[in-house]
């Protein structure tokens, strides 16, 4: 399997950036930092950074109490260097990767940046957001779609540095990859304004990742102009 890949991350409406993705050797992982004062740019660099040595260090183990254990060893190193430097005490980020061994593919969040897991460009997987709206959405008070506008979608109930214990004690179900699939890791500042028709419309319209990546972008880009937007950021895979 190749596992085609293009990712993009963009500033939007803000000063600065504080989303943070990067990709290695079946690892793709991506964070939305938060804190304010610079904070969550730091959060969510060393988020990643962390997650992707440890993948390294623990030569690629793709069960589930290992993967648990990177994520739970990615949280208590923020609150560490909380501990360390009063200046970053209140950094946070959200968290959302994922990992292949080129025949099955597991994936994880903690927060509110998602997965989207494409066939025959059609989303048959996706990752649950960790906030007040998705938790209303899921008691059938509000619709899926509607988690975009709802007052209380900012309420994150999970973040990476928040506390000690993060109480992740499984993960979604695996993923057989096939050829011809496709994967989208994005922070909300992203999926805010892409609706997932939208995802599965440009998925068939594309070549490469980035083709794809481009059309979505052209969305984000229409619905927020002359808008102070979030940062947005993406990591568009194809399976080939």
């Amino acid at each position: 399997m190749v596992f085609e890949t293009f990712a993009h991350t963009d500033k939007g409406g803000r000063k600065n950036n504080e989303d943070f993705c990067a990709c290695d050797k079946n690892i793709w992982a991506l964070a939305d930092g938060l804190g304010g004062h610079d904070c969550g740019e730091i959060a969510s660099a060393n988020a990643v950074e962390t997650l992707i040595s440890l993948w390294q260090e623990n030569q690629a183990c793709m069960d589930d109490e290992s993967l648990i254990k990177m994520i739970d060893k990615v949280n208590l190193d923020i609150i560490q260097r909380q501990k360390e430097n009063d200046e970053v005490s209140q950094m946070r980020t959200t968290l959302v990767f994922a990992v292949t061994d080129e025949k099955t593919l597991k994936f994880a969040n903690v927060g509110d940046s998602r997965f989207y897991y494409f066939r025959n460009n059609k989303i048959i997987a996706q990752s649950e957001d960790h906030s007040v709206s998705a938790a209303i959405a899921k008691l059938g008070e509000i619709r899926y779609e509607d988690i975009r506008f709802n007052e209380d979608r900012n309420k994150l109930l999970k973040v990476i540095g928040n506390s000690e214990n993060l109480k992740i004690k499984e993960l979604y179900q695996p993923i057989s990859v096939q050829q011809g699939d496709a994967f989208l890791l994005c922070s909300d500042g992203f999926w805010e304004y892409v609706y997932e028709q939208e995802m599965e419309i440009d998925l068939t319209k594309s070549q490469t990742p980035e083709d794809w990546f481009s059309f979505m972008a052209k969305r984000v880009l229409l619905r927020t102009e002359n808008k102070e937007n979030d940062n947005f950021t993406a990591i568009c895979v194809m399976v080939e």
